[in-house]
């Protein structure tokens, strides 16, 4: 499955249409038709302006198809009193950062595997 194919599928879930999707995103119209045509490929300009939009959707998933398509949000300061024990909520807070930043490394290893950077790129 392509990246557009499971993006289709996150917006059947959300039921969003394509012109929504690229509207909320500041994408051309006909971009997703265009990608879904094979005619274009997705950047990572694109990808940042989705994650920026849609922070639900797990990029990570959308990129291998591994993984879960939506991301589990942090829970909020009000579900944190409601919940009890501090510690253990913050022990459960931190296993979730964990776990989000090596979703993190994933996906910028994956990334560096798709578009190796140019030798010019390394100089400063």
């Amino acid at each position: 499955m392509r990246i557009i194919d499971r993006l289709y599928q996150y917006l059947h879930f959300h039921a969003l249409s394509a012109y929504a999707f690229e509207r909320i995103c500041n994408l051309s119209n006909g971009y997703l038709g265009k990608q879904y045509r094979g005619k274009g490929t997705m950047g990572s300009e694109v990808l940042h302006k989705i994650q920026a939009c849609f922070p639900d959707l797990n990029i990570h998933w959308l990129l291998t198809g591994k993984g879960r398509m939506i991301r589990h949000a942090l829970p909020d300061a009000l579900e944190l009193q409601e919940a009890g024990d501090p510690l253990q909520l913050l022990y459960q807070k931190i296993t979730l950062l964990e776990k989000s930043l090596a979703d993190k490394e994933e996906l910028i290893v994956l990334l560096k595997k798709k578009r190796p950077l140019k030798r010019s790129a390394l100089t400063i």
